[in-house]
């Protein structure tokens, strides 16, 4: 008998992954995808791999006998790039990271590496591919070859999520990648302020879940993950001396999870589990705050209401004084840790790829967490792509979190993070193989769909925990908390970034840089960065100045006076519209003109505030659900303007000292 299967995971309009497929996921639809997705012969042989170390009985956890995996001197240390990032990104980047660069050099020693240019990760390289050019292939990383922990520095556009994924079967893989270089500093210095002066919030853990109204998935992973999580946590050694605060559902709420990110109750690691944030292509919320956490404050399903910014947590909601320097994350929610550009499950159930995003990202809440500018974030584990709840539940009725609980034990027993979360590695490999076997040695007619269904999504659960940060960080734990004065004093020292790595994502990232504001401008959310040569040509003038020929230049501040000139008249009012459309394959924009579509709502603003509002009504009622998507356009607008008036302010201010 079909299951039905529920998501941690919520869109924007209030529907349910299972109503977007216009029905419920269930373990037939599953079993169906599981079929015809199996393993390439290179992924399923480091699986099969992978198991048979684990099984042979020694404690390997991806490094070859005799290396201990918890000392970067016997494990090294890498650090990678994309190959093609151009000579002066790279060294824009590394300047930034230079504190962290140099700090695991000195203990990683000969073990360390840095992969960049010719030895960068070349587009469209499998993982085995890459390690090939170092003289490996599949099985335990030997340190003499390559260093078992990896920091990959790129967007998952330029170094692929799969390539994370593969690599880290065997080594212990992090990922950073910020839009702006100062980012990356703040990260490299909280790692080494925290490391070097031994920064310790005590041990302290907080447990934080949402478990709405009539909606099973958040009531599955409040009752079979976080309650066990929590009750467990200090009953075995690691966990002896810790205070473990579990936040009851009727309290987890938005507000609240201010506390426990960068508020009163911030603690050393907080584990959280809650729907996280989708929302569809033309959503200016899309890149923003896709994988923010949906709390207590959304009624549930069968409330049938727009979910509101004031209903989940974002990026936006950590606060400039928020203290979470030194700290861990564990995030269980969908898109938690970012979203590829395609849904893989939809292509395979429905025999067509579906876009769920402009491209490959990360998601914004563990980026912000990891680059506070008074301290930031050691690191955040987080999911990619969708959260399955079989790995909670497995076979449907038998509880299983131990996966989870190793992981956390691990870092309480002083692992590096990108190797205590070697646990999920180990399940990705075991289950992978056990699927495998299970294809092959039974007929789909005689094949039973709830144990593939559940083996199936545990697989690609177990695969898509990610780390965001450097690998090799670790809980620094005392007994006692670094007094919070002392500790913010740190933190003051790691905004202090020199002015030689500041900038913006199109100064030192271009390809991912450029495409993402374009994006963001179109969506209606954080306009491009108008330089005077993108304004003018849409790309960046590269002629060095002496060589710029006077009359092109004339030309060229001409241009840029209309351009400022034309964009200015724009500026003098504002005007949002919000249709609704019955049929939306007669919904068309010519000319701006809207037809096939009703205006549901209207806002005007002129320049000196002078505002007229129509309000959308229904039975004499406001139309509460239009009204809410209508205030979210005119504050993304009002942000896109004030943005291109900074821009246009700047460019003036240039064009008149010239």
């Amino acid at each position: 008998m079909p299951q039905e299967l529920h998501l941690n995971g919520i869109n924007a309009d209030g529907a349910s992954f299972d109503e977007e497929f216009g029905a419920p996921i269930t373990t037939e639809m599953i079993a169906k995808v599981a079929r015809g997705q199996r393993l390439t012969p290179e992924d399923l042989r480091d699986a099969k791999m992978r198991r048979s170390l684990d099984q042979s009985g020694g404690d390997h956890f991806g490094v070859t006998e005799g290396v201990d995996a918890t000392k970067l001197e016997e494990a090294g240390w890498a650090v990678i790039f994309p190959a093609d990032l151009p000579q002066k990104s790279l060294a824009a980047i590394k300047e930034a990271l230079q504190p962290l660069l140099t700090l695991r050099k000195k203990q990683a020693g000969a073990l360390y590496r840095e992969v960049s240019g010719a030895e960068g990760y070349h587009n469209g390289e499998s993982k085995n591919d890459f390690l090939k050019r170092f003289g490996r292939g599949p099985g335990p990383a030997d340190p003499e070859k390559f260093p078992y922990y990896v920091l990959i520095v790129g967007s998952p556009e330029t170094i692929p999520f799969t390539f994370q994924y593969q690599l880290d079967v065997q080594y212990a893989v992090g990922r950073l990648y910020f839009d702006r270089l100062e980012e990356y500093y703040q990260y490299a210095r909280s790692v080494v302020e925290a490391e070097t002066k031994g920064v310790s919030r005590g041990k302290r853990a907080a447990f934080f879940g949402a478990a709405n109204p009539n909606d099973r998935a958040t009531q599955m992973s409040s009752e079979n993950l976080i309650q066990p999580l929590a009750a467990g946590f200090t009953k075995k050694p690691a966990g002896k001396g810790w205070k473990v605060e579990t936040v009851a559902p009727e309290k987890a709420t938005k507000t609240n999870l201010a506390n426990y990110l960068g508020g009163k109750n911030t603690p050393a690691l907080l584990f959280t589990a809650s729907h996280g944030m989708n929302f569809k292509l033309n959503d200016p919320r899309l890149l923003p705050h896709t994988g923010s956490l949906l709390c207590q404050d959304w009624p549930g399903p069968k409330a049938r209401v727009p979910v509101t910014d004031k209903m989940y947590f974002s990026a936006d909601d950590i606060a400039a004084d928020a203290d979470v320097f030194g700290m861990f994350a564990f995030i269980f929610a969908c898109y938690g840790g970012g979203i590829p550009k395609s849904d893989n499950f939809y292509r395979q159930a429905f025999g067509s790829p579906k876009e769920i995003a402009p491209y490959a990202f990360l998601a914004q809440l563990p980026l912000r967490l990891l680059s506070h500018p008074r301290g930031g974030a050691l690191g955040v584990f987080a999911h990619v792509e969708r959260a399955w709840g079989s790995s909670i539940m497995w076979d449907g009725s038998v509880r299983d979190v131990e996966t989870f609980d190793a992981t956390l034990q691990g870092l309480l027993n002083g692992r590096p993070a990108g190797n205590a979360i070697e646990y999920f590695n180990q399940r990705y490999a075991e289950i992978s193989s056990d699927l495998t076997v299970e294809l092959d040695a039974t007929t789909p007619e005689i094949q039973d769909d709830v144990k593939l269904a559940g083996m199936w999504t545990s697989n690609n659960d177990a695969r898509n925990y990610t780390f965001l940060g450097d690998p090799a960080v670790r809980l620094m734990l005392k007994d006692k908390e670094t007094p919070a004065a002392e500790r913010q004093s740190l933190g003051a020292v790691v905004s202090q970034h020199p002015k030689t790595v500041s900038g913006g994502a199109a100064d030192f990232q271009p390809d991912v840089a450029v495409r993402s504001a374009a994006v963001k401008s179109a969506s209606g959310g954080p306009a491009a960065n108008y330089g005077l040569a993108e304004m003018l040509t849409g790309k960046k003038d590269e002629t060095p100045a002496a060589e710029r020929k006077p009359n092109a230049f004339a030309d060229a501040i001409e241009k840029l006076s209309n351009s400022l000139s034309e964009a200015l008249q724009d500026l003098t009012s504002l005007e949002v519209s919000t249709y609704v459309a019955d049929d939306m394959a007669s919904f068309e924009i010519k000319d701006k003109k809207v037809t096939g579509a009703k205006r549901r709502a209207y806002t005007y603003v002129s320049l000196d505030g002078d505002t007229v509002v129509c309000v959308p009504e229904v039975d004499g009622e406001v139309d509460k659900s239009v009204w809410e998507i209508h205030l979210q356009m005119v504050k993304q607008a009002q942000e896109s303007r004030a943005a291109l008036v900074n821009s246009i302010v700047a460019a003036a201010a240039s064009l008149a000292k010239l």
